[in-house]
């Protein structure tokens, strides 16, 4: 037997039992099944290639033989999202196209290879042929309908289980990293496979039973892109492109394949692991290697340190745990507190996000600070030196800001916000357009300076014409943000802000300027019975975005909000009862957590 027949044959008995595990078919006698079998015809799918398109007319149904086909809906909402969402996975033995075909209407959605995929077509008019001869096919196929039609397609993301490890040059060590990475993917559990060259020649059904006898799949690509390295685009879920940090030489794109797939249905999840070796990244050094926002993420990775290949198989396999830590003045030192608790209890933050003095705090924890660190040096820049104190006449705002930048440059210098270790992102209101802009990237001190620019209290940070103040103004809490990502778990640091504000209870009238200065010069001791300016203003932005922060609590997997009755706002002096505050409210939270399904997913360690 020569190859093309044994191909062939091959080929037929996959068909075959395809066909004998597919509800349209799965009760007719051998002499029926043989006569389908003539009339259908095969094709060849390669990963990503589409079957056909939303809108397009129906003309056929699809039996999968081997490989995976994905059905993609393409709502605005998905859109805007980045791209269509898979919304359903059709394996081997299952059809698709029949609902269509019933309804003798287009198709409501999209249909691509997964993976290098072998599909065998029954035309309208066999169909037709076949319901004739066979109307005992019916009611299965009308029972297969409905079930799909209960079900309906999955609310949650679907996540990679099988990765391709692209190798950006020669000199990078790629077999260490598989080693490393293979690893802390079997850390998360489950079998994990890696597939390399001399893996090749497999059919599609052989990439298949890998699939279904791991949790996971690596494959191995070559620097170049060879047949091998197009194989591994072919079958991946997700492309990681593997680079040295410290390399000059251009960054190279071995996905750049896809982009040659005539009508694309969809492109798959791109990730730059940028490797160094003994040191973080130096400030500057990666916003250049990022090749114009062609990647989901990217992320740091010491060859030298297991957890960060920890950290990197959680955010590829949407495992991973997100802090978003709320602003609130003095009583943001609370996420200090939550901090600790979380690292002792052995919960990973993987990724962090914040508004106000919570992107601040976030922006420590994103650059790898120490327990000891957040401490000492937000003790050292906001409870030893007050921020707030350098009044200047106010034509634009109560201080001139220079105090506040002056911190936040020396904290963290000439950083960009791609250079932190952790995927971070911060807050802004935009005046300008009136929406709350998501930072991820430029200098880490000037948008942490706009997350905090308080309206009327410190000046605004200007941005090739846009105006941005405080992100608390629009969005205090922002959850969703990190929900977005689709990278795992969130926890959400809400402020109490409850008790914030009050006036002496026989306040009725305003105070003039001459009982105030009476009071701060001879009455010093006493509380002033009205809040002050910055207190209002303070109060008022946080106000603003109150009801949305109700609907960002409920999108948060674990909210914790440690009780601040007893920390103004303005208080920094507190600082010690704020961040035992947080400590306190996180271990309860944890400890309830732990009888719940959530603590199984979020002590992972």
């Amino acid at each position: 037997m020569s190859l093309v027949e044994s191909s062939e044959e091959s080929a037929r008995l996959r068909l075959r039992r395809a066909l004998q595990r597919a509800p349209l078919f799965a009760d007719l006698d051998t002499h029926s099944m043989t006569a389908i079998e003539r009339e259908l015809t095969p094709l060849a799918l390669p990963g990503g290639a589409p079957l056909f398109h939303q809108g397009d007319p129906s003309d056929a149904v699809y039996v999968v033989a081997s490989g995976c086909l994905g059905v993609f809906r393409h709502d605005e909402d998905d859109v805007a999202e980045g791209g269509p969402a898979l919304i359903a996975e059709i394996t081997p033995g299952n059809i698709v196209g029949e609902m269509a075909l019933l309804s003798r209407s287009p198709h409501t959605r999209s249909v691509a290879a997964l993976r290098d995929s072998e599909v065998w077509r029954l035309s309208r008019e066999a169909f037709r042929a076949l319901t004739g001869h066979h109307p005992e096919v019916l009611p299965a196929l009308m029972r297969n309908v409905a079930m799909r039609n209960a079900v309906g397609p999955s609310k949650r993301r679907r996540q990679p289980r099988t990765f391709a490890l692209l190798p950006s040059g020669q000199d990078v060590p790629s077999g260490r990293f598989s080693v490393m990475l293979e690893a802390a993917l079997g850390r998360i559990g489950g079998q994990v496979q890696v597939l390399g060259q001399d893996s090749q020649r497999e059919d599609p059904e052989w990439f298949a039973r890998c699939e279904m006898d791991s949790a996971f799949v690596l494959y191995r690509a070559d620097p170049g892109l060879t047949p091998w390295t197009q194989l591994c685009l072919r079958q991946a879920d997700c492309l990681v492109v593997i680079r040295r940090a410290d390399s000059e030489e251009p960054t190279k794109l071995p996905f750049e394949i896809e982009a040659a797939q005539p009508g694309a249905v969809f492109h798959r999840r791109r990730e730059l692991v940028l490797l160094h070796e003994g040191h973080d990244p130096k400030p500057g050094s990666t916003a250049g290697q990022l090749a114009g926002g062609m990647y989901g993420q990217h992320h740091h990775v010491r060859l030298d340190l297991p957890s960060d290949f920890d950290r990197l198989a959680r955010l590829i396999t949407g495992h991973a745990v997100g802090a978003v830590m709320a602003g609130g003045g003095a009583r943001a030192f609370t996420h200090i507190g939550v901090v600790k608790a979380l690292r002792q209890s052995g919960v990973p933050i993987d990724q962090v996000g914040g508004t106000s003095m919570g992107a601040i705090v976030a922006a420590a924890v994103a650059a790898r600070w120490t327990d000891v660190e957040l401490a000492e040096r937000f003790r050292r820049s906001f409870v030893a030196a007050n921020p707030l104190s350098d009044y200047t006449m106010p034509f634009v705002s109560l201080f001139g800001g220079r105090r506040v930048t002056r911190l936040l440059r020396a904290a963290f210098g000439d950083m960009d916000i791609e250079d932190l270790i952790l995927p971070f992102y911060c807050v802004t209101a935009n005046l300008t357009t009136a929406n709350a802009d998501i930072h991820t990237t430029g200098k880490l001190w000037r948008w942490l300076r706009a997350s905090v620019s308080l309206p009327g209290v410190l000046p605004p940070v200007n941005d090739t014409g846009q105006v941005h103040v405080d992100g608390g103004v629009i969005d205090n809490l922002p959850v969703r943000v990190m929900r977005r990502q689709g990278r795992g778990l969130t926890i959400a640091i809400d402020i109490d802000t409850g008790g914030a504000l009050a006036a002496g209870a026989g306040v009725d009238e305003p105070w003039s300027a001459w009982q105030f200065f009476r009071r701060l010069t001879w009455k010093r001791e006493e509380t002033l019975p009205i809040p002050s300016i910055v207190r209002i203003l303070l109060r008022s932005a946080l106000v603003s975005s109150a009801a949305r922060s109700i609907e960002d609590r409920a999108a948060a997997d674990l909210l914790i909000v440690p009780p601040m009755e007893k920390v103004d706002l303005l208080d920094w002096t507190s600082f010690d009862v704020a961040i035992e505050a947080g400590y306190a409210a996180t271990m309860r939270a944890l400890d309830e957590a732990r009888t719940l399904p959530i603590g199984a997913r979020i002590f992972l360690n």
